[in-house]
């Protein structure tokens, strides 16, 4: 090759490397940014925060607003270049609470980023605190939020300054700690955010691929987190296999804070079980911890709409999967069953459904129930293969709408399974 083709053949692949940097930066979209300092007092159940809330740069909105529980304290909200600050109480219907509610208004053309930020106090519930253990979580409901995002990923930052003698554990990155201060870094969830603090935690983990441990509040581990230990393991590497093939687990954490509520999963690859009898050699348990694991790729549909049977039906049928995957073709069929003995002749379509015009009962009798024999239906109809493929593909590609799974079934099984599927979730009844 002579020096001119030389040249042009690296000013080709200059550019060629640009492009393909600019593509990808493209594809990854710019989310908020939250930091998160957060100072407790376990003797009595306290903490102080200073919360600062920025939206990305290429959103150039003239108004934030965020929500907080209003059992909480607000000492101060400061926003620079903010026109008006406006704060107010009001019903929120997802948590069926009023909360308090914080308007910022931004003078339009303002070049400064779009920072809010809100020093609040406040006293964690006595669910969410034990001898061992302040719990931090998701379902404390100790953050703010945008109305209608709770569960929209966001960069952060978590400080947490504790007394001496107690440590802090999150679902996050540790990136430092010493002299009471403790520092994490990740993307989750706004309201997912996660602290436990304790005196002390125990740790347990296999030698096993994917990585999975069990990090617990205070007392040693048992027999029976070894056997939950053992499960997650089997459970993840199940999943990995298959309807998370495109985007897998290396690691993943239980946490268990022991305190007395339910169990629930987070984003940053950690389920939190918060009950102390959760024994996984029962079907029931066993099947919610394969649920709430499969909601690292299960949790991208909004829970605001009908969208969000993508979240809690995928998730429960992925539940089911591995029940019969592990050989409980009984089992599998026994829970497939109650599921569709719900269901009535009124029961109300899956698209279009409205949660806030219905009681609890019909929202999980649509959402989880009747999305789970819609999907064993569309199982049926693909067959094993087919079916799991389009599970690891939806998974991959985050899909987050119905239109979207409608167009992945097409895709791959023709417009017929896509008429096919649309009617069974139009479809009022059984």
């Amino acid at each position: 090759m002579n020096a001119s083709a030389l040249m042009l053949a690296k000013q080709y692949f200059g550019l060629l490397l640009v492009l393909l940097t600019l593509r990808s930066a493209q594809a990854e979209p710019q989310l908020p940014k939250v930091q998160v300092q957060l100072r407790a007092d376990p003797s009595t159940r306290s903490f102080n925060c200073h919360y600062q809330f920025t939206l990305p740069a290429a959103d150039t909105s003239t108004r934030v607003v965020l929500r907080l529980n209003r059992a909480f304290r607000v000492q101060q909200v400061q926003a620079k270049g903010a026109a008006s600050v406006r704060q107010t109480r009001s019903y929120y219907p997802y948590f069926a609470d009023t909360l308090q509610r914080v308007e910022v208004r931004f003078k339009r053309g303002a070049r400064q980023a779009r920072t809010v930020s809100l020093s609040y106090s406040g006293t964690l519930d006595t669910l969410f605190a034990t001898a061992a253990v302040l719990e931090f979580s998701g379902h404390t409901g100790w953050l703010p939020f945008q109305p209608l995002c709770e569960y929209e990923p966001v960069d952060y930052e978590l400080r947490v300054k504790v007394p001496a003698g107690y440590q802090v554990v999150s679902s996050a990155d540790l990136l430092k700690s010493g002299a009471g201060a403790w520092q994490f870094r990740g993307r989750t969830g706004q309201i997912e955010i996660t602290a436990l603090i304790g005196r002390q935690f125990s740790r347990a983990a296999l030698a096993a691929r994917p990585q999975v441990q069990i990090v617990k509040a205070g007392a040693t581990t048992t027999r029976a987190d070894t056997l939950l230990l053992r499960k997650a393991v089997d459970v993840v590497g199940f999943y990995n296999r298959t309807i998370g093939r495109q985007d897998s687990v290396k690691r993943f954490t239980v946490l268990l804070p022991g305190t007395d509520r339910d169990a629930f999963g987070l984003r940053e690859d950690a389920t939190v079980i918060t009950y102390p009898d959760f024994n996984v050699s029962q079907r029931g348990a066993e099947l919610i911890l394969a649920h709430e694991i499969s909601h690292k790729w299960w949790g991208e549909g909004s829970v605001h709409n009908y969208n969000d049977w993508l979240n809690e039906a995928v998730a429960t049928y992925s539940s089911l999967l591995y029940l019969q995957a592990r050989g409980d073709t009984a089992g599998y069929r026994i829970e497939l069953n109650k599921r569709a003995q719900t269901l009535t002749d009124s029961t109300p379509a899956i698209i279009g459904f409205e949660s806030s015009q219905h009681p609890y009962q019909v929202f999980r009798q649509v959402i989880y129930n009747k999305g789970t024999v819609v999907l064993a239906a569309l199982h049926g109809y693909l067959g094993d293969k087919q079916f799991i493929q389009l599970l690891a593909t939806a998974a991959g590609r985050r899909t987050s709408t119905t239109e979207e799974l409608l167009q992945l079934v097409q895709a791959q099984a023709g417009p017929e399974a896509r008429t096919w599927l649309r009617a069974k979730l139009e479809r009022v009844g059984r």
